[in-house]
């Protein structure tokens, strides 16, 4: 795990890249923006102690949209190797739980894209 400060505007990663870390907000505000939106407005607005960037490693798949600074803001980068180290300790049956819930939302995703 590494903490890391980024400025307003910076992007952390894009759809269609490889997943390779977990991202944990110290300060600051994370937008996420799904492929479909081309304006400055996110689809959703991430602040303190939330965590994105988990559904790519969860599901083992491409990163389903871009995440951009809106603000300053200081994180915490968890590597896929960590992280998946970490949900190894965890009961089975809710590593479970939590696959078929990222494939669920994954799914609903997809379907809202059209167009």
């Amino acid at each position: 795990m590494e903490k890391i400060k980024l400025e307003k505007n910076n992007t952390i990663f894009e759809a269609g890249q490889k997943a390779d870390a977990v991202y944990l907000i110290l300060e600051g505000k994370i937008g996420i923006f799904l492929p479909t939106n081309n304006s400055e407005n996110p689809d959703f607005l991430l602040g303190s102690n939330e965590i994105f960037g988990e559904m790519g490693i969860i599901s083992n798949t491409l990163r389903t949209a871009k995440a951009i600074t809106m603000t300053n803001a200081d994180l915490v980068r968890i590597s896929k190797n960590t992280f998946n180290n970490k949900l190894s300790t965890c009961d089975p049956f809710i590593m479970g739980l939590i696959r078929v819930l990222v494939g669920r939302l994954a799914e609903m995703l997809k379907k809202t894209q059209i167009g």
